[in-house]
């Protein structure tokens, strides 16, 4: 094909650099003048196929994507002759799109190109095709074009065969392209596919449920699963407990979505589960015998190990042929471009429930550890990536067997999601050495071949990777059949088979002792605890360094340990197996009641790392600060093993959760410093700016600030590391609230249930209150059994009290002294009748005490301090904030609500306390030890509270009239909010004035009663309040 000089200097120019929309425009302008010159006016019979691709080939690198660069975009070979042949000879039907688009690997969209008699736009055919590669590879949109005509297709949606050719699609034929050319570049534009522009164009929010292929697949698995569960217990009598039935339902569930992988890599023969559909001996009993026999003999034992239970089983066939059918045509699943990781992730969800029997009917639950979160949740692979771009260090390592000494372990795998990544940077690392020294591969010839210029591993070699490099504990053995099935996907994961003759994929055998290194135990539980024979199986107990003895005996223990450990109040083993919960707080040294088992993974995963190693944790935030994580931290602290902490500021980091996480690395180094990295990217961006400067190169971008490492007990408040060294002077130098004479912080009232014991718009008369339960239901109590309690709502400084809601009371008086239910059934007549006509409601909802004290409150605690001056502040709050009440009495609501009172103090010296708790360096350094909460919120409870620094000895001795100074500013403050509250827009702007210099004289005067610097002061206000106190009030009524 001939090109003019202007055309071959834009191409040229392409290739040389990014190209901007103008010069784009220009050159899909030429090529479109030059394609009606020459080939728009050919016979289409005269066209060959390879002469549409090169000019498909033009097209796209008018857009800025290198046709011949596999980093950029993964054709698929136009076959003729021997090659096509050569497929035929492995069964294959190769028609995958013919470009797909990627990014490090990631596939962004797919392009098909057809010939110009296909007419693309009214072919059914080719835009189901294209929408099941799209789904199933999970991009929001692929396209399809015959260079005259091209067709957009939204692939969000769940492909169905019977949908119309033009459902979800934009047309454009060739003489509107330049018409319609800001549309092509939003779509094509490389730059923009990398920034993933298309997911912006093509929002997944709004459509995602049952439209998403984890979603679906996911419910596909499990209504299979419920069915062959069933299956099996009607007619196996071997299978008599739950732990069993799961195991052989994943086992085969396993089994059938492996061959259906291989089968779509060409390892297998098309259909291969298919035929057995129609076999005359059965689905069941031809699939059986092929894993025994067939299947074991090419794979091994990883995923066909010959189990005498498994040919046991006598399965119904009927429950399989839906199942197997949604895997083939017209069912849009394309296993060949879903990633091994994807998967992975699909089932690591799965394994959040379980199949339980309940008369002789198996049904599906989540599983107890589960149900606070409301099922698994998976890792996020950017999160994995940043994981190990900081722990996993493969720089210095320049050998094979260098790089087979590296021990990584992940000591609660799941499904394999953190040891598959691990084997894809290992096999990178492989090539790598491969690559660079003639030696190793000369050593090593039996490892890699070269093909195309690009060097692959052979099955060997990642088979090696594996048995060498790669370890898996986890206690839910259905868990570790998904990890080995993940791993065994990677070793035979590809996507040419051309190739796979010499990669050796077809030998015997090929994926023997990969499962040697995933085992089935308890990490937190070893062989030495004391346990009835019968707890062995709901137990496991694991010695780790005995199972992976080889590891220890050779290494020193493991080189790293990466995990995601679960968050599961360690309480959860209280009730459910009290003697692993006395075991766990015997054995280990940072144990504590309220602490989850994430905790405890860190102290265990400190014994089984060697020397040099590392741990890399996605770990949730709240014990950097609590009390229940001071004896973690002190362990960390006292040994310097902070490395780095990577600090992620979004909620959203685990998707359709709200979590609060960091990425911690730990090493043996004794580290002096901490490398600490305050992420605030959302992550959108965080997974942009990873997939094109991979994780290393985000971590780099992410300059971190170098802190020195804490020591003790001390809070991880690294965010705030300047204002804690402040704290920590004057801490030191004049104590914290904790310590003023007679202060003590309290929490509110816990009524039995709130939606039936609270009632708001309450009318009193006389004895009869009148008011609405927090079920909308209209009721009348006795007056004098109601309380007045204080809700966590709309809270400003000096905030006048008024009552949110009044609290039904069955005490005497403000007591813990309770009125029994025969009294109140004899003196309290209207709640009696509540009560009892709600009793059912109540005690299904909570639990309760029994008899006559059924109805009273289980946590019965600050009944007394109704009356008490009191200042009132909400736990739940963007800055600290308190108000003042002296002579009405209420109480507070429950933990989202606090009060502080001081014994043998006047009222003044309640508002100057006041006063300073609403200043500015005090909220400053609440903030910096509070637990963070979304929306910019903190958690101020009495933990958080109590350490903040405190002017005790001024305040007290009333130095230089402080509390007359305070309760000055106080007095003109709470006039100036009235006045503001009360006035019109206009007015409003002349308060706000006179009320900012009120509360900056008071910030000034806190200030000096604190001693702090000019410097301290100017790192106080650099954080300064997250909203001012005078925007609060636009909330007040």
């Amino acid at each position: 094909m001939c090109y003019n000089k202007t055309v071959r200097k834009i191409i040229l120019k392409i290739y040389g650099e990014k190209m901007n929309y103008q010069e784009a425009k220009q050159a899909l302008t030429a090529l479109i003048n030059r394609y009606n010159e020459t080939l728009r006016n050919q016979r289409q019979e005269n066209i060959s196929e390879e002469t549409i691709r090169a000019w498909i080939n033009e097209f796209l690198s008018v857009f800025g994507w290198d046709v011949q660069d596999t980093h950029q975009v993964m054709q698929e070979k136009v076959l003729r002759g021997e090659a096509r042949e050569r497929l035929n000879t492995i069964h294959s039907r190769h028609r995958k799109p013919d470009y797909t688009l990627v990014n490090h690997g990631i596939i962004k969209s797919f392009l098909d190109a057809k010939d110009l008699d296909v007419n693309i736009f009214d072919s059914c055919e080719t835009a189901f095709q294209i929408r099941s590669y799209g789904w199933s590879a999970q991009v929001p949109c692929a396209f399809v074009t015959n260079f005259e005509q091209f067709v957009i297709y939204d692939t969000r949606f769940v492909p169905n065969v019977d949908q119309t050719a033009d459902f979800g699609t934009i047309k454009i034929t060739v003489d509107e392209y330049i018409e319609k050319f800001d549309l092509l570049y939003d779509h094509l534009c490389k730059e923009k596919i990398y920034a993933n522009r298309l997911f912006e164009i093509y929002d997944v929010e709004p459509i995602e449920g049952v439209n998403r292929l984890d979603k679906r697949f996911t419910s596909t698995l499990s209504d299979f699963r419920i069915k062959l569960a069933q299956a099996i217990l009607e007619d196996n009598d071997t299978i008599d407990n739950n732990e069993m039935l799961n195991y052989y339902v994943q086992v085969i569930i396993d089994r059938i979505i492996f061959i259906r992988v291989c089968e779509s890599k060409g390892i297998e023969e098309p259909e291969r589960l298919k035929t057995f559909l129609s076999s005359p001996n059965g689905f069941w009993n031809t699939f059986k015998n092929c894993c025994y026999m067939e299947f074991y003999e090419h794979y091994d034992g990883a995923m066909f190990n010959r189990d005498n239970t498994f040919n046991s089983l006598n399965i119904d066939d009927n429950i399989f042929s839906d199942f197997i059918n949604q895997f083939y045509y017209p069912y849009p699943y394309k296993f060949d471009v879903i990633p091994i990781k994807t998967i992975a992730n699909i089932y690591e969800e799965f394994l959040g429930k379980q199949i339980i029997v309940t008369e002789n009917e198996a049904k599906e639950e989540l599983k107890s550890e589960y149900i606070k979160t409301n099922g698994a949740i998976c890792t996020p692979e950017y999160i994995v990536d940043i994981i190990q771009a900081n722990t996993i260090k493969l720089d210095s390592i320049n050998t094979v067997n260098e790089l087979f000494n590296t021990k990584i372990l992940d000591p609660c795998c799941g499904s394999g999601v953190f040891l598959v990544s691990c084997y894809e940077m290992l096999a990178r690392k492989l090539v790598s050495i491969l690559d660079e020294s003639d030696t190793e591969q000369v050593e090593f010839e039996n490892y890699s071949f070269v093909s195309d210029g690009h060097r692959y591993l052979t099955v060997e070699a990642r088979r090696d990777i594996v048995i060498n490099c790669i370890y898996g504990v986890d206690i839910d053995g259905a868990a570790c059949e998904v990890a080995k099935m993940s791993l065994a996907l990677k070793i035979v994961d590809g996507t040419n088979p051309l190739i796979w003759e010499e990669t050796g994929i077809f030998g015997d055998r090929i994926l023997r002792d990969i499962s040697n290194n995933i085992c089935t135990g308890n990490t937190l539980v070893s062989t030495d605890i004391d346990i009835d024979p019968t707890e062995i199986l709901d137990v496991k107990p694991l010695d780790i360094q005995q199972e992976f003895s080889s590891v220890f005996e050779n290494r020193g223990g493991f080189s790293y340990v990466v995990s995601n450990p679960p968050y599961v109040e360690t309480k959860h083993f209280k009730n459910a197996n009290p003697n692993v919960h006395a075991y766990l707080s015997r054995k280990y040294e940072s144990f504590e009641g309220k602490a989850d088992l994430a905790i405890l993974f860190i102290e265990k995963s400190l014994s089984l790392i060697n020397n040099t190693g590392k741990i890399g944790f996605v770990i949730q935030k709240r014990w950097f600060k609590t009390n229940y994580g001071k004896k973690i931290r002190n362990i960390i602290n006292s040994s310097g093993l902070l490395e780095s902490l990577v600090d992620f500021k979004s909620t959203s980091i685990f998707k359709r959760r709200m979590t609060y996480v960091a990425v911690i690395v730990l090493s043996n180094q004794n580290n002096e410093n901490v490398n600490y990295y305050n992420v605030l990217d959302e992550p959108t961006t965080i997974i942009n700016k990873i997939e094109n400067i991979g994780a290393v190169g985000y971590i780099e971008e992410n300059q971190p600030t170098i802190v020195p490492h804490y020591c003790g007990f001390r809070s991880w408040t690294y965010d705030y590391s300047d204002i804690e060294l402040i704290k920590e002077r004057l801490s030191t130098e004049i104590g914290t609230l904790k310590n003023y004479p007679n202060l003590d912080i309290k929490d509110g009232i816990q009524a039995l249930w709130k939606r039936i014991y609270h009632l708001t718009n309450v009318e009193i008369n006389g004895d009869v209150a009148i008011g609405t339960n927090l079920i909308g239901e209209r009721v009348e109590i006795e007056s004098c059994l109601l309380r007045k309690v204080i809700y966590n709502r709309e809270f400003y400084p000096f905030k006048p009290i008024a009552e949110d809601a009044y609290c039904i009371f069955p005490y005497y008086g403000n007591t813990t002294n309770p009125i029994l239910y025969s009294t109140i059934r004899a003196s309290y007549p209207l709640l009696y009748d509540y009560l009892e006509s709600h009793k059912q409601l109540i005690t299904f909802n909570v639990r309760c005490r029994n008899g006559e004290y059924w109805h009273t409150f289980t946590r019965e605690h600050n009944h007394t301090l109704y009356d008490c001056p009191k200042i009132i502040i909400p736990m739940t709050a963007r800055d600290a904030i308190a108000t003042v009440v002296e002579n009405e009495g209420f109480y507070m609501d429950n933990s989202n609500v606090w009060f502080i009172k001081v014994d043998n103090v006047n009222f003044e010296t309640l508002i100057a306390i006041a006063c300073i708790i609403n200043s500015t360096p005090f909220t400053v350094m609440a903030k910096a030890g509070a637990n963070p909460q979304s929306g910019d919120y903190y958690k101020l409870n009495k933990q958080f509270l109590n350490p903040v620094p405190f002017p005790n000895e001024k305040l007290v001795a009333n130095e230089d009239g402080c509390v007359e100074f305070l309760n000055n500013c106080y007095n003109s403050i709470v006039e100036l909010q009235r006045e503001y509250i009360n006035a019109t827009p206009v007015n409003k702007a002349v308060i706000k004035r006179t009320l900012e210099q009120k509360w900056s004289e008071l910030d000034i005067y806190c200030y000096r009663l604190y001693d702090l610097t000019e410097e301290e002061i100017a790192k106080i206000n650099g954080i300064g309040r997250t909203v001012s106190r005078i925007d609060l009030l636009n909330g007040a009524n």
